[in-house]
């Protein structure tokens, strides 16, 4: 049997759990609750780029490197100007991951497409490669300077390098504008996707020259 203190001490105990139990529903309740929408994502794919098609493989490994971005550039916010030299950036609407990791798979499928190789690799990918290319993302903005409507401009740098002899073989900046369609986040994904086609179009044949 139970005696009486120790009833009277499982009383107390069971109360003392319940007031604590009580006390952090109150807690709980009190805190402020986040009730904002969650960021809207946008993806940087390039669209429905279609690669020009070389005429014979070289039969060689391309090994693409995952590209680089210049300060301001080399986050997932989405940035846009509005006066020269100053970078601003959109709070609710964000890149799905930063510009220069979402152009990696792109690049890589746009040489893949081309037939030009034996095999297209990326980091880490263990494989002794031929030849590399590097691309490194120098500006990705929405520009409301002086602009109506506003428009997006990428700028990217492209080095192509025989990977047995060390030899840089080219390098050259390329550059793309596109209007964008509203003049919200939305519009700058949009262009940012066309300004991106374009400058596909430009850099795959430009490295296909510099391969043989």
């Amino acid at each position: 049997m139970v005696n009486g203190s120790e009833s009277r001490l499982k009383i107390k105990t069971n109360r003392f759990v319940w007031a604590l139990l009580c006390l952090a529903t109150l807690v709980g309740c009190s805190l402020p609750q986040d009730r904002s929408e969650p960021p809207q994502s946008y993806l940087l794919d390039g669209g429905n780029f279609s690669p020009p098609t070389a005429r014979r493989s070289n039969g060689k490994t391309l090994l693409v490197t995952v590209p680089k971005a210049a300060p301001g550039f080399d986050s997932n916010r989405i940035a846009y100007t509005k006066e020269p030299l100053k970078l601003d950036y959109y709070s609710n609407n964000i890149w799905s991951d930063t510009p220069a990791k979402m152009l990696l798979p792109v690049l890589v499928r746009a040489f893949e497409g081309t037939g030009a190789f034996k095999a297209v690799v990326s980091p880490p990918a263990p494989t002794m490669a031929d030849l590399r290319v590097d691309v490194d993302v120098m500006r990705l903005q929405q520009e409301f300077v002086a602009s109506q409507p506003s428009r997006v401009r990428l700028m990217t740098r492209i080095k192509v390098l025989n990977m047995k002899s060390g030899h840089v073989l080219a390098t050259q900046v390329f550059e793309a504008i596109e209007p964008a369609p509203t003049e919200d986040a939305y519009g700058a994904a949009q262009a940012a996707n066309r300004a991106l086609q374009k400058l596909l179009n430009d850099m795959v044949p430009f490295a296909l020259r510099h391969f043989g």
